[in-house]
């Protein structure tokens, strides 16, 4: 890993060592674009001229006092990846998000664009069409609380644990018409205090994870059939 470090600090202003620099790592360009891309990747796509941008970025921008030049290389990859789908969803004329985001069935391992990434191209599909339609409905409606289906992939519970704690706090909401209709629905905000002495859930997890806590009591509560399949495992939960 040091050889790697050394060469990437060489190359930074000696175009030689870059270009071989380069020419050593591209499978692992390669791999990590297919990675986060969900399925193959070759020269002649898209996404390799992405992670290549992003690669050289890399370079120009490694500190060698901060860890290793391949994970950041990597880190950066990703990222560019995520920005470049994200550039590419804005400008389709429809809204796409990743529904894996709603049950935290995500790799908590992988960074959250790759999720974003990979339901977004799903999402385009013709077979997709009436999940578009309740997630551009939804869409409108979540942004009179402040936030979009976008924000979701930041803030999804993947623990178990939390999964388990925010269904909790959901069905709590569903079941109380003052704190879903009169609190939540009318004043546009999380009835924090109330929710916590009704469910028990900690006022911490109800933070992180409001956004999340609205969004899944909406749809619960609404015609959104598609989209509450993502979030069975609150009703799952019911008995237990």
């Amino acid at each position: 890993m040091q050889a790697v470090n050394d060469a990437a600090l060489r190359a930074k202003d000696n175009a030689r060592a870059r270009e071989e620099l380069i020419q050593a790592n591209e499978q692992t360009i390669l791999r990590t674009a297919a990675a986060v891309s969900r399925h193959y990747v070759g020269r002649s796509d898209d996404e390799w001229s992405v992670a290549l941008c992003a690669f050289n970025r890399a370079i120009d921008l490694y500190d060698g006092t901060k860890g290793d030049f391949l994970p950041f290389a990597q880190m950066l990859i990703r990222r560019e990846l995520v920005d470049a789908w994200r550039q590419e969803a804005r400008h389709a004329p429809e809204m796409s998000v990743a529904p894996e985001v709603f049950d935290g069935s995500s790799d908590p391992d992988e960074d959250d664009g790759s999720v974003y990434l990979a339901v977004v191209r799903e999402s385009m599909e013709a077979s997709q069409r009436s999940l578009h339609d309740e997630i551009v409905a939804a869409n409108a409606m979540l942004e009179e609380y402040g936030f979009r289906f976008f924000d979701l992939t930041e803030c999804s519970p993947q623990q178990e644990k939390t999964r388990r704690e925010c269904a909790i706090a959901i069905r709590g909401l569903l079941r109380d018409p003052t704190l879903l209709v009169s609190l939540l629905r009318q004043n546009r905000k999380l009835p924090m205090s109330e929710l916590y002495k009704l469910s028990g859930v900690s006022r911490k997890t109800l933070d992180r994870y409001r956004k999340y806590i609205i969004m899944a009591a909406l749809i619960l509560s609404d015609d959104y059939p598609q989209l509450a399949g993502y979030l069975k495992f609150v009703k799952e939960g019911e008995a237990s």
